[in-house]
């Protein structure tokens, strides 16, 4: 079942989730703010569809249209577990939220109801990412994008143009990725700090798109730009549920290393960093912290500090290591330690093969 999002806003937006289809919706479903380019993956099958997209039992939601503030504190809440990497709950409840937003705008068509359709739509982008779904988000995104344009939203569009750059990743379309990042980015003029976490999230993400082309100056230069705007913000924030701030340039800064190959940089960085000072639900940027760290010590052969380092992730972001759809990267760095060592040999090891479906 191919997955569909919310249809254009000047259309009939009535029949968006039936009532006769809730307990099969058509609704898409979008290891962190820079997700691996892993290649293309399939649209989600039924299956998933079935499993992540059932309706959930929302308060409020009946057939009639909800009230505005209400159903924007629902897609606010979207995006929170979504950073507090609670993927299930979001796939659950997005298809009645999805509904509650249609009716919003096919009622009270205006800027602030075409503000939440963005929303919602970010959300749904953000949600088919981290199951790897890059057809959905690329979908999801671009018309994200064209309603914040009918509203003429500069700030809509700039968050819309993010995840469209994180389904191009998905897509493995890295050129045309950094060509949106980039291009996105130079129309983000502002020195507000909504404009700042906008601009300043394009930036990093094409800081580690530089990186994993090879081109350690201009993932550098770009980091450099990312951290100016970081501490012209001041503080950690999560303005537009950007996770923006001086903590997550720092992350990225362990992800550009990274994704150049080098170890020792990854841990220097993290070192320098304490996580604990960002926003407490980004539960999601945590467990990156810790996945690029465990992936440095597995690098330098110190299979123990990195099972301790997943075994944090696990901790903070369950579901970054054990769901099947979300746990690529981690898999992949069990993989590797099980390559290194046999898995009884490293306290831990073994169980979280178990967890990640490597072992039975």
């Amino acid at each position: 079942m191919r997955l569909q999002v919310l249809p254009d806003p000047s259309a009939e937006v009535v029949d968006y989730y039936p009532a006769s289809r809730a307990a099969e919706p058509q609704f898409s479903v979008p290891p962190s703010a820079c997700p691996r380019e892993d290649g293309v993956v399939s649209p989600l099958n039924r299956r998933s569809v079935l499993v992540l997209g059932t309706a959930a039992a929302l308060p409020g939601l009946g057939s009639g249209t909800a009230p505005t503030r209400y159903v924007a504190e629902l897609v606010t809440a979207l995006h929170r577990d979504c950073q507090a990497t609670k993927y299930r709950e979001v796939g659950r409840a997005l298809p009645r939220v999805g509904e509650a937003v249609g009716r919003l705008v096919a009622d009270r068509r205006n800027r602030q109801t075409l503000a939440l359709r963005c929303d919602v739509l970010i959300a749904q982008a953000k949600l088919a990412t981290k199951l790897g779904d890059g057809v959905t988000a690329y979908a999801a995104a671009e018309e994200a994008l064209r309603t914040a344009e009918t509203t003429d939203d500069p700030i809509g569009r700039a968050r819309a143009a993010y995840w469209l750059t994180c389904a191009l990743l998905k897509l493995a379309d890295p050129e045309e990725a950094e060509r949106n990042a980039v291009a996105a980015a130079e129309v983000v003029t502002g020195l507000d700090p909504r404009s700042l976490s906008c601009r300043g999230s394009l930036v990093l993400i094409g800081s580690v798109i530089a990186a994993r082309r090879g081109d350690a100056a201009e993932a550098r230069r770009r980091l450099a730009h990312a951290a100016r705007l970081a501490d012209r913000l001041g503080r950690d924030g999560n303005i537009g549920f950007s996770a923006f701030g001086p903590t997550n340039v720092a992350i990225h800064r362990m992800s550009v290393a990274a994704a150049l190959g080098d170890p020792d940089a990854v841990l220097s960085s993290g070192e320098r960093l304490d996580v604990d000072s960002m926003p407490p639900g980004l539960l999601g940027r945590r467990g990156q912290y810790h996945l690029e760290s465990a992936w440095a010590h597995s690098r330098r052969g110190e299979p123990v500090s990195a099972v301790v380092h997943l075994l944090e992730a696990e901790r903070v972001a369950p579901e970054l290591v054990r769901a099947e759809r979300t746990n690529r990267t981690a898999r992949a760095l069990v993989e590797d330690l099980l390559a290194q060592r046999h898995p009884r040999a490293v306290p831990g090891l073994r169980g979280l093969a178990c967890r990640t479906g490597l072992l039975a």
